[in-house]
């Protein structure tokens, strides 16, 4: 019988924003009980985040919400309260994971920092994820950060934009949130995994700061070797490598290899541009655009992106389509592939979304539970806790009922 790979590991989610979220709701998909812990007054800010879409009963429901936090439970807590604390602390002892992305030091001044949660058990698995790290006394350590703070301080953004004489770019919103969460899973399971055999949990410092440097890695190479510092623009040793346009939008492509750039020259009928010394190096073409890309462009625009991309590929040269939110969402690969999953909105209805991209040849299909209305799951959550109901009212912020 076909199940998911995580089912019955419980994670509590003290998260808000993208980089927590969006690390617990890949876990989420892959079978694990998130329990998403937020503030009774108004929960994950970007529960308000445009853009919405409102249903017949004039609920409204944040696309920016709905894009972190499906297949999640979510319970309220008031964490400035003894008793929000003590539920907290009884919620996180029936856990295996925690992952929180508060401010560096916001759980540690609250008592429910990793050495307290773990002062009488070993098996926690405690990812905090931060800009810049949690370890005191570094250059950068407590600094705030958004997506955009670090996607500069990485150097990704140096890289990214037209060219050098023009400013900098931000990359796609959310990168660095959406990577860091990514990696912050990744060592979650290798965790999990090595808990298996030592029985013993740990601490996971996920810094923003550190992803981002790792994943800027050609620039980074390209210093060390060279001493020199990369900007946008062309490369210096490859080219073509681009964004291309044709008569009806662009493809994308890279020619990294003089073999590769024998079968583009043939393909556009100017096979004299793979051994002509103007052009037959990926130095030369880069060094010289105009010996090389008056012919190529020539002879895309005469194409449309379908027909350029099949001629290519057939010459062995991997090219693709520069396709819109609206192609990918009617790629019938994808559709095939089962990319999407068909959520039902209580409000708003059936909303197709990208889901975490497993492909296990065992496992059972990736769940499409919409996002918890907040507190939703106070009542089967938190009523399991050794609190009354007195208590447990004001942990919750309110009194316990079970959200609509």
């Amino acid at each position: 019988m076909s199940r998911l790979p995580l089912e019955g590991v419980r994670v509590v989610a003290l998260e808000q924003y993208i980089s927590g979220p969006y690390c617990t709701m890949w876990l989420a998909d892959a079978g694990a009980e998130v329990i998403k812990v937020e503030r009774p007054d108004g929960g994950d800010p970007r529960r308000v985040f445009m853009p919405q879409r409102q249903g017949d009963n004039g609920e409204s429901v944040s696309g920016g919400f709905f894009s972190f936090n499906r297949n999640k439970k979510s319970v309220t807590l008031d964490l400035r309260s003894d008793e929000g604390i003590e539920a907290y602390r009884q919620l996180v002892a029936t856990a295996d994971v925690v992952v929180e992305n508060l401010r560096p030091g916001a759980v540690d001044k609250l008592g429910i920092g990793y050495a307290d949660l773990t002062a009488d058990r070993d098996d926690l698995v405690y990812a905090a994820i931060s800009g810049y790290g949690r370890t005191e006394g570094l250059p950068f350590a407590g600094r705030p950060a958004f997506d955009a703070a670090i996607l500069g301080m990485s150097g990704i953004t140096h890289v990214t934009g037209g060219s050098a004489d023009r400013p900098p770019e931000l990359p796609m919103y959310g990168l660095a949130d959406m990577t860091t969460g990514i990696l912050a899973g990744y060592q979650i399971l290798m965790s999990l995994f090595d808990r298996e055999r030592t029985g013993q949990g740990r601490l996971i410092d996920v810094s923003m700061y550190d992803t981002m440097v790792a994943l800027n890695e050609r620039p980074l190479m390209h210093h060390a070797f060279t001493g020199k510092v990369i900007t946008r623009g062309p490369d210096a040793f490859q080219a073509p490598m681009g964004a291309y346009e044709c008569a009806d939008g662009f493809i994308s492509l890279v020619v990294p290899n003089d073999l590769m750039w024998r079968r583009v020259a043939a393909c556009i009928g100017r096979p004299e541009l793979a051994d002509d010394p103007a052009t037959a190096t990926g130095a030369a073409r880069a060094a010289d655009p105009d010996s090389y890309l008056p012919a190529m462009t020539a002879w895309l625009r005469e194409r449309t992106r379908a027909q350029a991309v099949a001629e290519l590929e057939a010459a062995g040269v991997p090219v693709g389509i520069v396709q819109d939110s609206s192609d990918i969402a009617a790629c019938p690969h994808l559709e095939a592939r089962g990319m999407f999953v068909r959520v039902q909105d209580p409000d708003i209805g059936e909303v197709r979304m990208p889901h975490a991209p497993f492909a296990l040849s065992d496992s059972a299909p990736v769940p499409a539970r919409s996002v918890p209305r907040l507190g939703a799951d106070n009542e089967e959550i938190l009523g399991a806790l050794e609190l009354d109901q007195d208590r447990l009212a004001r942990a919750t912020g309110a009194a316990l009922t079970t959200a609509p």
